[in-house]
């Protein structure tokens, strides 16, 4: 996911994104995909009523301004500049990105669907880069 395309030449909307190839690319690239989403979250916020949804989405926010630990002690394992654990990290991200995507053009409407899709996906990608050291 480098600036402009990810490494499948698809478009990548997070600029400069760092990769995984050591433990300062894949800490950057952690913090570069969580600033991202949140940016969005935060725009998003400013421009949509959020009605039931405030403290979910400001929850949200707050996740995407501190790393998890877990997931900032797995990336640093250097099992993750493997191959198999490099490429799950990218999916990982991707999925994130994608579930947040829709929150630069979404309404009042779908917003409760906006917000569990992005809850899944943070949810999903800690859960999955933790695990991924437990293979």
């Amino acid at each position: 996911m480098s600036e402009g395309t990810d490494k499948t030449g698809r478009s990548a909307p997070v600029p400069g994104y760092a990769g995984h190839a050591d433990a300062t690319a894949r800490r950057l690239s952690d913090q570069q995909v969580r600033a991202w989403v949140g940016e969005m979250l935060a725009d998003l916020r400013e421009r949509v009523p959020a009605g039931g949804f405030t403290d979910r989405l400001d929850a949200l926010i707050f996740r995407c301004e501190f790393g998890d630990q877990h997931v900032v002690k797995a990336i640093e394992d250097s099992r993750f500049a493997g191959p198999e654990l490099a490429e799950l990290l990218e999916a990982c991200d991707r999925k994130f990105i994608a579930a947040a995507s829709p929150g630069r053009e979404a309404g009042p409407e779908g917003l409760g669907a906006l917000v569990e899709a992005i809850e899944t996906a943070f949810n999903e990608r800690s859960e999955s880069i933790v695990a991924g050291l437990k293979r």
